[in-house]
């Protein structure tokens, strides 16, 4: 419920406006999501757990939105992100769960009322988006005490197919 009011106040913060016509936006992203078979791309959410966890550079290239990164980059980005998961903010990913109620999809992404999807998708040139929460179950490095950790993966429809535009 926390991470889905975070990202309730990030849309918010992206959005022009607020009012009574925030609620009509994420009634609409919500249901929009509902109408959605998420079976692939929550696939391929889970499968950003594994180019994480093992720095899988090929498995990266097949799940993720195309970029003009070299695989010396791509490596060097995933290490941030296997430090950050694995070493530092967390210690490890464990029970990794998406949150099938609280998807949120943005069709015409292009012109959303949030600046955050519609950068993103004139960035990258499609028209509709899907955002996936997802928790887990970890170790915080700071107290050495279970924690659950939370995020959201974000994808895009790409030429026909889902991609992912955010890891974890």
């Amino acid at each position: 419920m926390y991470k889905l009011i975070a990202i309730i106040l990030l849309l918010f913060i992206s959005t022009p406006s607020m009012g009574s016509s925030d609620e009509e936006n994420l009634t609409q992203w919500l249901a929009a999501a509902k109408k959605i078979d998420r079976s692939e791309p929550n696939a391929l959410c889970k499968a950003s757990v594994d180019v994480v966890r093992h720095q899988d550079v090929n498995l990266f290239r097949k799940v993720f939105a195309a970029i003009p990164a070299t695989d010396e980059q791509v490596k060097v980005y995933l290490s941030e992100l296997h430090d950050k998961y694995f070493k530092t903010s967390y210690l490890g990913i464990d029970n990794y769960q998406i949150d099938e109620n609280e998807a949120l999809a943005f069709e015409d992404a292009k012109n959303s009322s949030s600046s955050l999807v519609s950068d993103n998708a004139k960035q990258r040139g499609h028209d509709l988006e899907l955002w996936v929460p997802y928790r887990f179950d970890t170790i915080s490095p700071k107290t050495n005490e279970a924690i659950q950790g939370y995020g959201t993966c974000k994808l895009a429809y790409l030429e026909n197919q889902w991609k992912v535009v955010t890891l974890l």
